[in-house]
């Protein structure tokens, strides 16, 4: 399946917005290793990171599936036009597993100034990664419409 048959099962038909984002994850690998590890602590909850370690299969390490699961969260700032202020990644939660393989997408679930964008909008997010060739990888998210947008708060 290529990437445009990828993307033609997995996003909803009606979208609010989205976020593509293209991850290199030789730098990812890099950045984790320079930073000791820290970025995986800033950017993901607890609940990620066990998640990522549960679903590592010998090649594919946890750092790699968080790796992916970064490029989701990078798609999502770009979904909403940017991060807010007081936001941070870890008020984005992508639900678990490895990187897709059969078209399905992961939920994403907000925290703070980015859920009450969602609930002002009307929307659920929805994303998913692809291994594309050379450790780089294509990550997603759609904004769908879920029903009548919340008035304003």
């Amino acid at each position: 399946m290529d990437i445009t048959e990828y993307l033609r099962c997995s996003v909803p038909a009606a979208v609010h917005s989205a976020g593509v984002d293209l991850v290199d994850l030789r730098r990812w690998d890099l950045a984790v290793a320079r930073t000791r590890r820290a970025v995986l602590r800033r950017a993901f909850s607890a609940s990620e990171r066990a998640a990522a370690m549960c679903a590592a299969d010998g090649e594919l390490t946890p750092a790699r599936i968080l790796g992916h699961t970064f490029g989701i969260k990078e798609s999502v700032v770009k979904a909403l036009g940017g991060l807010p202020p007081g936001s941070a990644y870890a008020d984005i939660e992508v639900g678990t597993g490895p990187p897709e393989q059969d078209g399905g997408g992961r939920p994403v679930h907000l925290r703070g100034e980015l859920a009450r964008w969602a609930a002002r909008h009307g929307v659920t997010l929805t994303g998913g990664t692809r291994e594309l060739a050379d450790d780089m990888a294509v990550a997603w998210v759609v904004a769908a419409p879920t029903g009548t947008p919340a008035g304003p708060r």
